[in-house]
């Protein structure tokens, strides 16, 4: 057991000496079941799935939109279609072949097949619904903050109208003592 350990290790340190541009992914799935006797059971299976570049695929880094060919990233000169017809702007604007845009964040790569994975290399299953929800949770947030600036501004404007009234009357009342003092 030790020496299958070891041989591992030694595997995957080599593995990542040589080539920087694979991201390994580990994901676990944990099963629970009940037995006709009434015992529970749990299987855990494992499944490690690495993401490797290959030319044509992009990347967001530094502000700046890479593009992988030939072995190594380099900054893209010009807008990238995808296979699936998927086109990302040197901007960062990322516009589907049904017209929808999103922006790519930092450290987020895109295969040239069109399947997005965020910057730890893990797979984002509809990089569209995500960025959507991303977009109504800051719609959200607007709106609250809206509500509490409009909040803000009324208690304010109560405030000073408080004032205003308080200086007219204050003015009011010695007028009112400059006029009798005038009578007298």
């Amino acid at each position: 057991m030790k020496k299958t350990l070891f041989l591992a290790a030694l595997a995957a340190m080599f593995a990542s000496c040589g080539n920087n541009d694979s991201t390994e992914v580990t994901t676990s799935d944990t099963e629970v079941a009940l037995s006709d006797s009434g015992k529970v059971s749990t299987v855990t299976t494992t499944t490690t799935t690495t993401y490797t570049a290959e030319d044509g695929d992009v990347m967001w880094k530094d502000g700046k939109l890479m593009v992988y060919k030939n072995g190594g990233w380099a900054v893209a000169e010009k807008d990238i279609t995808l296979d699936d017809g998927t086109v990302i702007s040197v901007k960062g604007n990322v516009t589907g072949k049904d017209g929808k845009m999103i922006s790519i964040k930092e450290g987020e790569s895109v295969k040239k097949t069109g399947q997005f994975f965020d910057k730890t290399g893990n797979a984002i299953a509809n990089a569209w619904d995500a960025t959507k929800e991303g977009a109504k949770d800051a719609g959200e947030a607007v709106k609250e903050g809206a509500k509490d600036a409009a909040r803000a501004v009324k208690e304010g404007a109560e405030d000073a109208g408080k004032a205003i009234k308080e200086g007219a009357k204050k003015a009011g009342d010695k007028a009112k003592k400059v006029v009798d003092s005038l009578k007298h």
